[in-house]
């Protein structure tokens, strides 16, 4: 889902969805080849699980010391490997845009997501106009404890296309958790739903909405996704 680019999905669950953004399967690693379906990534802040294999973040956004040394899903190469690789690119090229994406999206699954934030705008710098890599960052800054950023370049993607559909489905997890503004999160859900009726997670966000305003309804407070 989330724009065509993904990796498989493994886990149906509310959160954020990190878009891989690598252009072929020439990219290696973690990143799969384009038009496959994404892994949902749950925001740390929700309290919500991580994705299978991903270790817990801790309250800095830091990884744990056994990040880099969990063990990997069946057929999924370490992304170790791929960092080292795609830093011997950047070595010789620091403008190899396949190669920054790609380190990029290798740090955030071990959960580096200081690096994957200064890879993401670097790529950024190249590319301005490439959402999905924008979208990537705001994850990395809400995983590192930034949610200020994250909702600025979130905001900023809105500016080039207002319909963006991972856009649109993670700004509504950073108001509902992160800016607590539960009216927001309903309008932007609502709005991606009437343009995505068939996005692999609609169902999801459909049941999260019904549950928020059964809660209204009865004057309870919002409740929590469900997973």
């Amino acid at each position: 889902m989330i724009g065509s680019r993904g990796i498989p999905r493994v886990l149906v669950c509310l959160g954020f969805f990190l878009i891989v953004a690598c252009k072929d399967s020439g990219g290696g690693g973690l990143p799969e080849p384009v038009g496959e379906k994404p892994t949902p990534v749950t925001s740390s802040g929700g309290g919500g699980p991580l994705p299978p294999n991903h270790l817990p973040v801790a309250s800095t956004g830091s990884p744990s010391a056994e990040a880099t040394n969990r063990p990997l899903p069946p057929g999924t190469r370490n992304p170790m490997e791929d960092i080292v690789a795609f830093k011997a690119r950047l070595d010789k090229n620091p403008k190899d845009l396949e190669a920054l994406i790609s380190l990029g999206n290798a740090n955030m699954m071990i959960s580096r997501f200081d690096s994957a934030q200064d890879l993401y705008t670097r790529a950024l710098a190249i590319n301005p106009k490439d959402l999905d890599v924008r979208t990537n960052l705001a994850i990395a800054y809400q995983y590192g404890g930034k949610p200020d950023q994250a909702f600025v370049e979130l905001k900023k993607n809105l500016e080039y296309d207002p319909k963006h559909d991972p856009t649109m489905y993670n700004l509504g997890f950073l108001y509902y958790y992160d800016k607590k503004d539960t009216a927001a999160a309903l309008d932007v859900w609502k709005r991606w739903l009437a343009l995505y009726p068939n996005a692999p997670a609609a169902s999801d966000v459909s049941k999260q909405i019904a549950q928020i305003e059964a809660a209204k309804a009865t004057g309870k407070s919002s409740a929590k996704p469900g997973y």
